[in-house]
């Protein structure tokens, strides 16, 4: 079993990488991440391992709950317990995350298409002569400036 396997192994069963890498034969946490960064397949098994290590936790958990303890012991486990917890949204939050993740796709595809330039030019003299036959006074929200148009050419007119 190569390196990689054994953490994520090790991983798996909610031990952290930090302690898993303090063994004398795995490599350190920072060549661990160098590795990550380099190659994308080590990144995605050491997450997938945590994610699965959450799992261990959780189990941990609800077996530290079935044994009784002492007030002082159970203060201790209560800040534990609530870290996992914390920690499993955290790495799983399609599980225990508490808000619900949308996954959107947008099809962001701008088609852009020529008419034949006869029936465009026909289209703008039917445009032109449509507004040029059209009486203003008829446009709704032209009225105020209407009569003040009225207003004003009456005082031009005295």
């Amino acid at each position: 079993m190569d390196q990689i396997e054994k953490i994520c192994e090790r991983l798996e069963l909610g031990e952290p990488l930090s302690a898993i890498c303090k063994a004398k034969d795995l490599p350190d946490v920072s060549t661990i991440y160098k590795k990550c960064r380099v190659d994308k397949n080590i990144d995605e098994k050491i997450k997938a391992a945590r994610q699965r290590g959450v799992w261990t936790l959780l189990d941990k958990i609800a077996e530290d709950m079935q044994v009784p303890k002492t007030p002082q012991e159970t203060h201790f486990l209560r800040e534990k317990w609530s870290h996992i917890r914390w920690l499993a949204t955290k790495l799983a939050p399609s599980q225990f995350g508490d808000k619900s993740q949308i996954k959107q796709e947008i099809d962001n595809k701008l088609i852009i298409t020529w008419g034949d330039p006869g029936n465009d030019i026909k289209d703008a003299e039917k445009i032109i002569n449509q507004v040029s036959s059209l009486d203003a006074a008829a446009i709704p929200g032209n009225v105020g400036i209407n009569k003040e148009r009225e207003q004003t050419e009456q005082k031009v007119n005295k």
